[in-house]
């Protein structure tokens, strides 16, 4: 067996702490840092998918709100819902049903309103309200249902009591700046 010297046993551990050293704040942080990147890598791939999805998902909404927007722009100037509920419950033959109707009007931007009516029916038969029903929901006015409550009569079973609540959205022009020219002019410039 061979004796070492001490000056080769003191570079033996000179050497080894040397190696435990870069490996200790070298090498580890070198792989630890790796293994940090690519797990943010990852983080970063699945929020990219997700918002591809949801990019596919902002497009289809965007063209459903712009053909619905069409069909809004497209629809009668004149037209009102509560005019169009009293129309279509007078085709469907359960006018003299109505109890009450009470229309409201609520702003939702400064171009869009939505016009609701609740109403009530009294002893309304089932055969002539499904088809009521169904010419709101098919209606090319953009009108739907937003609540409904069908209950029987107390007196005759065979007849419904029936409140809904019946909505639709309007749209108006965008406002346009009222004052004197020179305050127009001001304006413009951004005085």
């Amino acid at each position: 067996m061979t004796r070492f010297t001490q000056r080769q046993l003191l570079w033996i551990g000179a050497s080894l702490v040397l190696i435990f050293a870069v490996s200790q704040w070298l090498i580890r942080p070198i792989f630890k840092r790796r293994k940090q990147l690519a797990l943010t890598i990852q983080r970063s791939e699945n929020r990219l998918q997700e918002l591809v999805r949801l990019e596919g998902v902002y497009r289809k909404m965007r063209a459903e709100n712009a053909r619905l927007e069409k069909n809004l722009r497209s629809r009668k100037r004149d037209f009102t819902l509560f005019a169009f509920l009293e129309g279509t419950a007078g085709r469907a033959g359960i006018k003299g049903q109505i109890e009450f109707m009470r229309p409201s009007v609520k702003k939702l931007s400064d171009t869009h309103q939505e016009e609701q009516v609740e109403m009530r029916f009294k002893g309304v038969s089932l055969e002539r309200l499904i088809p009521y029903l169904y010419h709101i929901e098919t209606a090319p006015e953009q009108v739907s249902i937003r609540r409904i409550t069908i209950r029987p009569q107390q007196r005759n079973q065979s007849l419904l009591e029936v409140t809904l609540v019946v909505v639709t959205r309007k749209v108006g022009q965008a406002p346009r700046v009222v004052g004197s020219k020179s305050a127009r002019t001001l304006f413009k410039l951004g005085v």
